[in-house]
């Protein structure tokens, strides 16, 4: 989605009298700057996935500033030196872990369409669907096989068909599905795919809305492609196109009696492709991050780098208990994909092993785990990619214990923060703002409120589930084109309502809206300071009519409208907080601190104890013999108080 304009948040220019008395709640041009800028952070994560999340947080929090605290690790103990070796280990391990996590399965998508079509790229359950819809009605009515403009046609009509709830399609859905597939074919002949993308999306939108029964807990943005099957309207559009090309374009060159089971057959074929390219994405991943301590490491040279100027060299070579050697037998050690490992068995019926992999059961829900969306990885496969491709592989070839105590600490702390303390951090803070602005901005499973505030709790802290921020695209549905609700404008404060939002506060953002409201109040003899959500949701039920509201409804009808833009500004803010500032900070400069003075002291706390086994303490000189290390103890004893 494009971001507006900032002149289109900033405020009106203030009468000079009025500069420092006024109560507009718009913030001021500095301030409108900053938001615009959080905007166009936010939409760029939201438009790249987690891909563009995951890489903006590992450049500027890992990638960049820990080869900087690198060269300056033990600087002062290395008498002044820069610690070259520990930075080169830390850019080879933080620029190699992070975009190849992305950019090898991009390349081995890219290189599956060209070799084997496009439909490599489409989710396994979409194609399963998208072949019944094209099984289903395989040739139009002269006869002959359909084509692309026919296959969107079909595959609109269903998805209309539920959205709606209908048992049978309506003339109306008809209409409307031939005028999507019609304009969709279109656009590919006009090269302006993604804004008619857009422009259908936001029509799809309008006819959720008027559908919905349950506008609380409806996300209009979603396609319910078949039973248990849905995704966001816009990669719907998106995956059907290369289904189309793929699939139907195999199909066209096929005798018409023999295309329906040609469609079956190629549709199953291509779901067990699907999951065999997961596989291979998967394995290539893995196979990679096993490879990276090793690069690291020599990068780092023989000796572990991060105790550089800490120890005498006669302790870091008699130390026994600080050298894990990486004997040839732990070496081979490394996971194997692809040889003779254990599979499920599925059966020999290629159907029975497309309905277990697109399921319900615990295959099923194992497949869509590992399913990859183009570069971005779900959340159960980052999880398992974190464990056992990152953390797993480097504790195995760290150099010695306190390499191995930092790696523990360094990545397990940086993989929760990345899966976990982001995301809720993100929701307390919308709860945050929702207390404040009144504005909704996350959404609630139905019965929320009726929740223990254990459980509200929890909703909030696990990372998929439960409580959800609103992405752009969501909050665009639900606060523009508010009279397109089933209830009109009365179904919008039900959203509000149910969803634990504050009315008086979102009519009060602007100055027009809260005098129009005002004055329907007054009617029924309600302060606007008193009314509370019922008092304005029976308001403008009553006055549905009136000048008034037809103002009001106007006013919020545009994609771009105050609403909009406040409540986008507000879940930005953190968006563009977190990843700029707070995972930097943390994971680039505290932690890679906190592990420098956290192994000064263990190793100092060790070689003094040293001194103690080898009766050095009965000399009165001890400590005169080695100050350096009863300085830097002492500096840690400060530091641990």
């Amino acid at each position: 989605m494009q971001i507006n304009k900032v002149n289109t948040i900033i405020p009106k220019r203030l009468n000079r009298n009025q500069t420092n008395k006024t109560n507009d709640k718009s913030t001021s041009f500095k301030g409108a700057l900053v938001d615009a800028g959080c905007l166009k952070v936010a939409d760029l994560i939201e438009n790249g996935g987690l891909f563009v999340s995951f890489t903006l947080q590992d450049m500027l929090g890992t990638n960049l500033p820990r080869p900087i605290m690198g060269l300056m690790r033990n600087k002062k103990e290395n008498k002044g030196k820069k610690n070259f070796k520990f930075a080169a280990k830390e850019m080879v391990r933080e620029f190699t872990t992070g975009p190849s996590m992305f950019i090898i399965p991009g390349i081995l998508l890219t290189i599956g369409k060209k070799v084997f079509g496009k439909a490599t790229e489409v989710p396994m359950k979409l194609i399963k669907s998208f072949g019944e819809i094209h099984a289903a009605n395989p040739l139009n009515e002269a006869g002959a096989a359909i084509t692309n403009e026919d296959f969107y046609r079909n595959a609109f009509t269903q998805i209309l068909k539920n959205t709606k709830g209908e048992a049978v399609s309506s003339e109306d859905t008809l209409k409307c599905a031939k005028d999507f597939a019609k304009r969709l074919a279109q656009s590919v002949q006009d090269n302006n795919v993604k804004e008619k993308v857009q422009e259908l999306t936001s029509e799809f939108i309008i006819i959720a809305k008027k559908s919905a029964d349950d506008a609380a807990h409806t996300d209009f943005t979603r396609a319910v492609i078949s039973e248990n099957v849905s995704a966001p309207f816009k990669d719907t559009v998106h995956f059907m196109m290369s289904y189309a090309d793929d699939l139907v374009a195999k199909a066209a060159k096929q005798k018409p009696e023999n295309i329906k089971n040609y469609v079956n057959k190629l549709a199953t074929n291509k779901v067990l492709g699907r999951f065999g390219a997961n596989i291979l994405m998967y394995a290539a991943v893995m196979t990679f991050l096993q490879v990276i301590p090793i690069l690291y490491n020599r990068a780092e040279g023989k000796d572990n780098a991060g105790l550089k100027g800490l120890m005498i060299e006669e302790t870091l070579k008699n130390d026994k208990t600080a050298d894990i050697k990486d004997t040839p037998q732990n070496a081979s050690k490394s996971p194997s994909f692809g040889k003779s490992q254990a599979h499920p068995s599925f059966g020999s019926n290629p159907q029975a092993v497309v309905n277990k992999l697109t399921g319900s059961g615990l295959i099923g829900r194992m497949a869509n785990g590992i399913e990859f969306e183009g570069m971005n990885v779900s959340f159960p496969l980052l999880l398992g990619i974190m464990g056992f491709g990152i953390l797993l592989p480097r504790l195995k070839r760290a150099k010695d214990k306190y390499d191995r105590e930092e790696i523990l600490r360094r990545d397990l702390i940086t993989c929760a923060t990345m899966c976990f303390a982001e995301k809720g951090l993100r929701k307390i803070f919308s709860k945050a703002n929702e207390a404040y602005s009144g504005f909704v901005l996350a959404s609630k499973e139905k019965g929320f409120k009726d929740k223990n505030l254990f459980k509200r709790i929890f909703d909030y802290i696990r990372p998929i589930k439960g409580v959800n921020v609103l992405s752009t695209d969501k909050i665009v549905s639900k606060y523009s084109q508010i009279n397109s609700y089933k209830d009109g404008i009365q179904g919008f404060c039900e959203f509000i309502d149910n969803q634990g939002g504050n009315l008086n506060k979102i009519f009060s953002f602007t100055k027009r809206t809260k005098t129009l409201l005002q004055s329907l109040l007054l009617k029924e003899g309600i302060d606007i300071e008193q009314a509370n959500n019922k008092d304005i949701t029976e308001v403008l039920k009553k006055y549905k009519e009136s000048k008034e509201v037809s103002e009001i409804i106007s006013k919020f009808a545009r994609e771009d409208n105050p609403w909009v833009q406040r409540a986008k500004t507000l879940n930005a803010r953190f968006t563009a907080l977190s990843v700029i500032v707070l995972v930097p900070l943390f994971l680039g400069i505290f932690l890679p601190w906190i592990n420098e003075k956290t192994t000064k002291k263990r190793v100092q706390e060790e070689h003094l104890k040293s001194k103690v086994s080898d009766n050095n303490l009965s000399s009165p000189n001890f400590f005169e013999q080695d100050k350096k290390a009863q300085e830097i103890f002492s500096d840690m004893n400060k530091f641990t108080k």
